[in-house]
């Protein structure tokens, strides 16, 4: 997978001589960083060429079709995400083990409709290759299986029902994609107070048939707040 961390839009890649290997990597940046500034409609391979020195031959010979080069950049996407999702666990002690889980997966879902919404038009063509790659799907899995870690943990400390598995939750995954697509496409404005209230209360409630008894009454007693929390 290439890198998931991007440099800003303008001059990704400067003209340089490139060792074998390099080439390919150099045209995935420059274009991702076409594709975050205007989807996918912007990776058009002569071009990206021309911007870091190299002929339109030199650069097919990396790539069988423009598609690979889409799906190549969709999958970065979905690599730079996780990075997102990854964020250190929230502070808690032992006894709370539980509940750290809970807002660990909750802040993890949240962290993905902030990067859509920072993203729009690179997590739109993300979402596209979710229905036509393999690539894209595998990578989209691979975030998929960060937050499912966090379910384990909470599935452990008897926060979440036991055999809990994100994967066909189609209730979690409904308020997640929700958020997302009102992020990436500007439904709704995201990234102020009252946004961040709605957010959460929206994963609050697809997280709800995920939980124990016990898990209820530790999220029902802890009052959360809205937005991010990083500590108890």
């Amino acid at each position: 997978m290439v890198q998931a961390t991007f440099p800003p839009v303008e001059g990704v890649v400067k003209k340089k001589a490139y060792h074998h290997g390099d080439l390919r990597n150099a045209i995935i940046l420059q274009a991702t960083a076409r594709a975050r500034s205007q989807g996918e409609r912007a990776i058009i391979l002569r071009e990206i060429a021309a911007e870091i020195g190299v002929s339109a031959t030199a650069a097919y010979r990396h790539f069988a079709n423009r598609q690979q080069l889409v799906e190549e950049v969709a999958a970065a996407g979905f690599s730079a995400m996780s990075e997102k999702l990854a964020l250190p666990s929230v502070l808690a002690g032992e006894a709370d083990a539980g509940l750290a889980a809970y807002v660990d997966l909750r802040n993890a879902a949240l962290a993905a409709v902030t990067f859509t919404g920072e993203e729009p038009a690179w997590s739109r063509m993300m979402v596209a290759g979710l229905g036509e790659s393999a690539a894209v799907i595998a990578a989209g899995r691979e975030t998929e299986d960060l937050m499912q870690e966090i379910v384990d943990r909470g599935v452990e400390a008897g926060m979440f029902l036991p055999g809990t598995k994100l994967r066909h939750n189609r209730v979690f995954w409904a308020g997640v994609a929700g958020l997302c697509t009102h992020a990436m496409f500007g439904l709704q404005p995201m990234g102020t107070s009252e946004a961040d209230v709605d957010s959460s209360r929206t994963l609050d409630l697809c997280m709800s048939d995920m939980l124990t008894d016990a898990g209820r009454e530790a999220v029902a007693a802890a009052d959360l707040p809205a937005g991010t929390i990083s500590a108890l």
